[in-house]
């Protein structure tokens, strides 16, 4: 039966997988691949030539729409559009038929919380009425490398016998086509139940010293080994009893070689056999290679997914106890972007071997299943046994990795679902234990998290989170809240940290701790990042303008905004267009973004050029070298609040915070206590001359409206009000 191949196209793993289950219900199509974005998927049309393409509408870098145009115009293929955007579905619709596609589907519609069988099966109906529409469906020459090459032997064959027919005038031709080829003519009769040869043409077996003056009238048995007589012999006797065409292949010294075998009629009855045998090992080993590939990764070695649900199903059909291990490198893309691919590709090589050379339980099987996932399949004989396992994965990976001048740290971030107590279908399986994976990439990685019922709720919270995430910028659902930062032996304001939050109309006030993470993931964190630096800019020019005291704000760049190569140019644009002056704005790093110290040291230095202020957020927590430390053009360093709450009850925390405060003095950067709550430990503070806090003790942050205010209640005039001042003194 034909079968169509498809190619998924969707940012989300979870999507992809559930995509891909859908068509397995239909042996009319095979999945042969996956896509992450438009880019990645015009590169995966080119390479697995798909006849079927599920592109997702909203994707990082490159969006469906626009991979859909140049699909169209550069490899046409049959597209069905996803979207998970309801409220604008008629006008996406309408947009992607435009463009091109076949036809087009609401994710929540297709993929409900309760199981619909109609509407799935709807969808595979239209996928094969896709199928039947397209009008650039080649020819279907589907045949396999056997046929093919069982029938180019046929025809040349059928040449050869027409020459047959006249073979002293065509003799020369006739030796050069099997020249060509590097093949070997012979033909053999059956006498008294033995095969004998009446002609040899060709140098095929030379090599073995067999030469065509030695051939002729000999038997099969006196030229070929003993094994590859008994092994040819049934084809010899089929095709001269059965007036057939016969093929088979043969194994001789690690060449291999095609034969076939087509009888010679006269007067209906077969008089002479001719064969024609050619050398395939090279297109031999080229199928062992394609199938190597088609079930390994060919950058790691490891098996692929492919392989993994076999061995799941082979273990559930053995009704063996098995955990699935889902390992995620934390930040991983950002090093890939940072290092480059070549030290990219070195990094998952070694975090591939450490995965396989993690082997405290016996049966322990590892698979490669996307760009920085790896799958381990474990039969595992209790809990203890397993966690034993997964903590060992996060030892080894946590080494440092030593590539070329760099040295790396990769987290891992692991998620654990298990045969039977979980699921028992090998697809959900995978899903759990990527559900997992994320939830502990969620909680900061470089942990275990094992799947339960809870998580259910918590991803589809995540989903719709992202759902609404991709319009709330558009729909000016942002807005900035100001913390001011004071220096205590004044209490006067020097400065205010700007803290996004996110009010959904939908889902109400959203914490940045939960929309941040799912920003960085799908790239919107440029496009908000860009927003909050344009609107603190703006604001505090503004707040300039009224006659405020100048202080500076600060924005907190993500890890992708810092390592952003137009970052830059972006602010330099803004500071033109708002009017602020540089020194007026500080950008707030984490200790993190300062890993790879030589990119960083250029990047901070091209900020400072621009008349910049640098902080070090969450100093601490990180793993900063004090050595690189004092290299960088820093102008504060920001105390963790995890550190100085409460310090004048915790003295190991009172220690850490007077050695960072006496080591930034050490290096002439000033210090910024963060989450002061209480006199006691603000006293606390000034005793370690500590300059500068922040907290709640002074203000919670607050909207741009009542900063005015909170500058009178500590006593700090406008321009205007200190001018009227002076007249009545």
């Amino acid at each position: 039966m034909r079968t169509f191949r498809v190619l998924i196209v969707d940012d989300s793993i979870v999507m992809r997988y559930m995509i891909a289950k859908l068509f397995e219900q239909d042996a009319g199509f095979t999945v042969v691949g996956f896509a992450v974005n438009g880019a990645d998927a015009l590169d995966k049309i080119v390479e697995l030539q798909p006849e079927l393409v599920t592109l997702d509408i909203e994707m990082p870098d490159m969006d469906g729409f626009t991979a859909l145009k140049q699909i169209m115009s550069f490899h046409p293929v049959p597209v069905m559009m996803l979207s998970s955007y309801t409220e604008e579905g008629s006008n996406a619709a309408m947009k992607a038929l435009e463009y091109g596609a076949m036809d087009f589907f609401q994710k929540e519609s297709l993929f409900q919380k309760e199981r619909n069988i109609r509407m799935e099966e709807e969808f595979l109906l239209r996928c094969r009425t896709a199928m039947r529409k397209k009008q650039f469906l080649r020819n279907d020459t589907s045949l396999s490398e056997k046929e093919n090459s069982v029938k180019i032997h046929m025809e040349m064959l059928t040449f050869l016998l027409k020459l047959e027919e006249d073979m002293h005038q065509f003799h020369a031709e006739l030796h050069q086509k099997i020249k060509q080829q590097n093949g070997l003519l012979v033909k053999f009769r059956k006498v008294q139940n033995q095969f004998i040869y009446t002609q040899w043409e060709g140098s095929l077996f030379s090599w073995y010293g067999i030469k065509e003056s030695d051939v002729v009238g000999k038997q099969l048995g006196d030229v070929f080994p003993a094994h590859l007589a008994e092994f040819m012999e049934p084809y010899y006797h089929a095709s001269w009893e059965k007036d057939d065409v016969f093929h088979f292949e043969t194994e001789w010294h690690g060449s291999y070689y095609s034969t076939v075998l087509r009888p010679i009629l006269r007067n209906g009855t077969v008089i002479e056999v001719i064969s024609l045998t050619v050398d395939i090992t090279v297109s031999r080993s080229m199928e062992e290679r394609i199938r190597y590939l088609t079930h390994h990764d060919p950058l790691t070695g490891l098996p692929n997914r492919h392989v993994l649900t076999r061995w799941m199903e082979d273990a559930i059909a053995q009704q063996e106890q098995f955990a699935i291990i889902f390992v995620n490198l934390d930040h991983f893309k950002l090093t890939n972007e940072t290092l480059g691919h070549e030290t990219g590709d070195r990094i998952l090589q070694v975090i591939a071997r450490r995965l396989k050379n993690s082997l405290l339980i016996e049966e322990v099987h590892v698979f490669r299943v996307g760009s920085d996932e790896f799958i381990g399949l474990v039969k595992h004989q209790s809990q203890e046994e397993l966690d034993r396992y997964t903590s060992n994965i996060i030892q080894n990976i946590n080494q440092p990795i030593r590539v070329l001048d760099h040295e790396v740290y990769i987290s891992p971030s692991i998620g654990i679902s298990q045969y039977p107590q979980d699921e028992k279908d090998p697809e959900s399986l995978i899903r759990f234990a990527d559900i997992a994976m994320n939830y502990a990439k969620e909680l900061g990685g470089n942990q275990v998290q094992h799947f339960n019922a809870e998580l259910h709720v918590k991803i589809e919270r995540r989903m719709k989170l992202e759902k609404y995430l991709r319009k709330a910028l558009e729909r000016n659902e942002f807005i900035l809240v100001y913390q001011p930062q004071v220096e205590v032996s004044e209490n006067r304001i020097v400065g205010f940290e700007s803290l996004i939050r996110w009010e959904s109309p939908v889902l109400g006030r959203v914490s940045p701790m939960e929309f941040i993470p799912i920003a960085e993931e799908t790239g919107l964190i440029y496009p908000i990042g860009k927003w909050l630096i344009e609107e603190a800019c703006a604001q505090n020019k503004r707040w300039q303008d009224m006659g405020l005291p100048k202080v500076s704000v600060a924005v907190n760049l993500s890890s992708k905004q810092f390592f952003d190569r137009t970052l830059q140019e972006q602010i330099g644009n803004i500071l033109l267009q708002t009017g602020l002056e540089p020194q007026y704005l500080e950008l707030e790093i984490t200790e993190s973004m300062a890993m790879d110290v030589q990119v960083a040291l250029a990047t901070l230095h091209s900020f400072r050029s621009m008349g910049l202020k640098i902080a070090m957020d969450d100093f601490g927590t990180g793993y900063s070298s004090l050595s690189y430390l004092k290299k960088f053009p820093i102008n504060h360093l920001k105390i963790d609040q995890s550190f100085v709450k409460e310090i004048s009850k915790n003295p190991t925390n009172a220690a850490i915070v007077n050695t960072i405060i006496t080591l930034a003095h050490n290096l002439e950067i000033a210090v910024i206590a963060e989450g002061v709550e209480h006199e006691e430990d603000l006293k606390v503070l000034q005793d370690f001359n500590c300059p500068t806090a922040q907290g709640y003790l002074f203000s919670p942050p607050i909207e741009a409206s009542e900063v005015p205010e909170l500058f009178t209640r500590f006593g700090m005039r406008t321009k205007e009000a200190s001018r009227q001042q002076v007249m009545m003194d």
